[in-house]
């Protein structure tokens, strides 16, 4: 093992790809879009978890006494599913405008509804037509649109001084609403000139124009590719120290959340093979067990440890670990910025996802039609997310074995390490 190489190469990451990712982390754009993901997800995971209920891994005999009982509640639960997932894009352009907004110093709630107003004119709602197709998951990058366009226009026309101003005696909530009111108006009025060209022009709406613009990077994004390249980009700079996660989840939130709902929408149809490999479920519990460079192997490996450094991080750390936060490790091992976890800590992933995509990809193991918090314990997740898949969990608890069967070797030379360093300040 070339340690000077594995310095080398840290010296780079540092040096290249650390002032883009501190970029990126500071940017308001991303932020926001992050948030409005945020705010969207316990809506999400409650619609997800009736999934199992509404859609059972299983064919129900519907002359049985379960099959009775299971014909009264569906109807009950399915509208609860339906609006929590069918109106993912609203709440997404209001938590996004909303954000972006705060960064600004605007009114959130006010910027918010606004953002709602501007995504609901760009996908043509009408509540007298029925349901909009756009306003679940197929609207989503149509409501990021909508939020950055709302908000950066009412932005312009505040720095300008465009609006209405009133005395400082005027209750805060009625001086905001009259400020509003020139950049809500240009916001509208600018939004129905542009659906009036688009159409003239072309015959289709904005959100019919942004999901064809965007299918091929959708397709794309739904690759063994991807995946790799989210996971290598994610844990180089979490090994320098930068949340990588926070980057990586925040531009595949769209995505994710788009398949989600094509799942989903596949198996409420009946269809035999859902459409998309790669969510957030994937991503959480095959790649992520026990945190970032599923390092859950390594708390065991600790705990049993013959250097005191090592027994008291993995004391530390086991229940953390459990719910995938492994920040004790990454410091206390240490992992972060240590050359000798380099090798490991970003091929542990990559194999392990590459392992699972192909499992995937050919069938033996179901497909993710659930959204789960992360810190849910892996395998029960993996079941979960896979409506209640034991193959899922199959392949969870063999991620694990793998995990602990390439870390070891590295965590023997570091125990070994530590050892000598403590036998020393002994004497």
């Amino acid at each position: 093992m070339n340690i000077q190489l594995m310095n080398v190469a840290t010296n780079v990451i540092e040096q290249r790809i650390s002032p883009l990712a501190n970029w990126l982390t500071r940017s308001k754009h991303i932020t926001a879009l992050r948030d409005g993901f945020s705010l969207a997800m316990p809506f999400v995971i409650v619609g997800s978890l009736l999934v199992p209920m509404i859609f059972p891994p299983f064919a129900v005999n519907t002359t049985s006494n379960f099959g009775q009982i299971y014909l009264i509640i569906k109807p009950l639960l399915t509208p609860t599913f339906e609006l929590t997932i069918g109106l993912i894009a609203l709440i997404v352009a209001f938590g996004t405008s909303a954000s972006l907004a705060k960064q600004y110093q605007l009114p959130e709630r006010l910027s918010g509804l606004t953002g709602c107003l501007a995504f609901l004119l760009f996908i043509g709602f009408n509540g007298n037509v029925g349901p909009n197709i756009f306003l679940g998951g197929m609207g989503i990058f149509t409501a990021l649109i909508s939020s950055a366009f709302a908000i950066e226009t009412i932005r312009f026309f505040y720095k300008k001084g465009w609006y209405i101003k009133l005395p400082e005696e005027v209750p805060i909530m009625t001086r905001n609403g009259f400020q509003l009111i020139i950049p809500l108006l240009v916001v509208l009025l600018s939004i129905s000139i542009i659906n009036a060209s688009l159409q003239y022009h072309t015959g289709l709406i904005l959100p019919e124009l942004v999901a064809a613009a965007f299918k091929p990077l959708i397709i794309a994004s739904d690759t063994l590719t991807a995946v790799l390249l989210s996971l290598l980009i994610c844990h180089l700079l979490w090994f320098i120290g930068i949340h990588g996660a926070l980057i990586i989840t925040g531009i595949m939130n769209p995505f994710w959340m788009t398949y989600l709902i094509e799942n989903q929408q596949a198996l409420a149809s009946g269809a035999d093979v859902l459409p998309h490999i790669y969510l957030q479920g994937f991503w959480d519990f095959y790649l992520l067990i026990g945190g970032i460079g599923s390092t859950l192997p390594l708390v065991f490996m600790a705990i049993k440890s013959k250097s005191k450094q090592l027994k008291s991080v993995g004391k530390v750390g086991l229940i953390p670990s459990l719910f995938n936060i492994n920040e004790p490790l990454l410091f206390g091992f240490p992992i972060i910025m240590n050359p000798l976890f380099l090798i490991p800590f970003i091929a542990v992933p990559l194999i392990n996802a590459t392992i699972a995509w192909y499992l995937t990809d050919i069938g033996v193991l179901d497909r993710v039609v659930a959204l789960l918090p992360w810190s849910m314990p892996s395998p029960l997740g993996a079941a979960w997310a896979g409506n209640g898949s034991w193959r899922n969990l199959c392949m969870c608890l063999f991620a694990i074995f793998n995990s602990w069967m390439l870390y070891r070797p590295f965590f023997k030379v570091h125990e070994n390490q530590l050892l000598s360093q403590e036998a020393l300040r002994q004497r």
